[in-house]
């Protein structure tokens, strides 16, 4: 970082600076234990760097996290805020807010690549705001976010920042914290819904307690049954057998998005789904001895079966090769061969 001569060094007290309202929080979460243990022990040693304005106010430019957390601190009262002092670096009031956005940018780590996706798309906006292009943004901007230059990239979180802003303006509260720490590649898929649908899928994010591939998945999943009957995310999402499922407080995360996937799944593949039904009956009325298990290819493309058997002695293991050795007899059904055609039959309906 370079500092120009034009900078001063001063020593200003907290209720003169400005946090809340900048441009510049770009950094989640809070500090780590060694540096929140270091702070108690020694005070600021490295100081914070601000803008002048008017009014003897301060914006704070770099180091959000020690402000934060020093005067976040219970016994930090409104009369500390008036006395308590922070070394400061000043960068005078007359430089540009393109310049400061460069500066800060420079403040970064090597690579910082913990930025959910809306702190990215508002960064990214701000310096789309201040006379950067698309392409500058991609090469000098994202891969210091751990992100590949792309300019598809850039247009996509601009596009997704100015949905999100709408939602907001029109939901008159912030976003939900849950959409807050999605990273890109999981914010992305949002796009796929128009923005009268958007809310929908935001507060779909808050129940389903889940990122990462699965929640990916869930969303293409729901993006191709809206399509495939010709309705709205949002309607799809209203239907008694989601909303069941939604706002079922016993449900765990996982068995809850275990659920609704299955749900889509079934209405985005019926054929596989009915194929799926009629061979879990089939296999239900072998009545197999318990610990014995008989599953097909989860997309019925080849007709084998495998048969697994759980043994804990080699008794055990006698016990089910017995069973099995005695056929039709020992199976606990009235027309064993009938069955097992119909479950072959059921693999050969692909």
């Amino acid at each position: 970082m370079k500092i120009t001569p034009a900078w001063d060094f001063s020593t200003l007290a907290a209720g003169q600076i400005e946090a809340e309202d900048t441009p510049f929080n770009w950094f989640p979460g809070v500090l780590s234990t060694n540096e929140q243990n270091s702070l108690t022990q020694d005070g600021v040693q490295f100081p914070l760097l601000v803008q002048a304005v008017q009014d003897s106010r301060y914006l704070l430019v770099d180091g959000f996290k020690r402000f934060f957390w020093l005067t976040s601190a219970t016994e930090f009262s409104a009369q500390k805020e008036l006395t308590t002092q922070f070394p400061c670096l000043v960068i005078p009031e007359s430089v540009s807010i393109s310049d400061i956005a460069k500066i800060r940018l420079q403040t970064l780590p090597t690579v910082e690549s913990n930025f959910s996706g809306v702190q990215l798309s508002g960064v990214l906006k701000l310096f789309l705001e201040n006379g950067y292009s698309k392409d500058e943004i991609a090469v000098q901007v994202l891969p210091r976010f751990g992100q590949k230059s792309s300019v598809r990239l850039v247009r996509q979180l601009l596009d997704l920042v100015e949905k999100l802003a709408e939602l907001e303006q029109h939901q008159q509260f912030p976003l939900p914290d849950s959409i807050m720490r999605l990273g890109c590649k999981d914010i992305l898929p949002l796009l796929k819904f128009s923005q009268k649908e958007i809310s929908s899928v935001v507060a779909l994010v808050e129940r389903m307690e889940v990122s990462g591939k699965k929640w990916r998945n869930l969303l293409q999943v729901l993006d191709e049954v809206s399509r495939l009957r010709e309705t709205s995310a949002s309607e799809i999402l209203a239907l008694p057998e989601i909303q069941k499922i939604l706002m079922d407080s016993n449900l765990q995360g996982p068995v809850r998005y275990r659920l609704l996937k299955q749900l889509l799944d079934s209405w985005r593949y019926p054929e596989l789904s009915d194929l799926r039904q009629k061979f879990k009956q089939g296999r239900k009325r072998l009545k197999l001895a318990p610990r014995m298990t008989l599953e097909s290819d989860q997309f019925f493309e080849n007709d084998d079966l495998t048969l697994t058997l759980k043994i804990r002695s080699f008794e055990e293991l006698r016990k089910h090769l017995k069973y099995l050795g005695s056929g039709a007899t020992e199976l606990t059904t009235e027309n064993t061969e009938e069955l097992w055609n119909d479950l072959f039959a059921v693999l050969q309906e692909d």
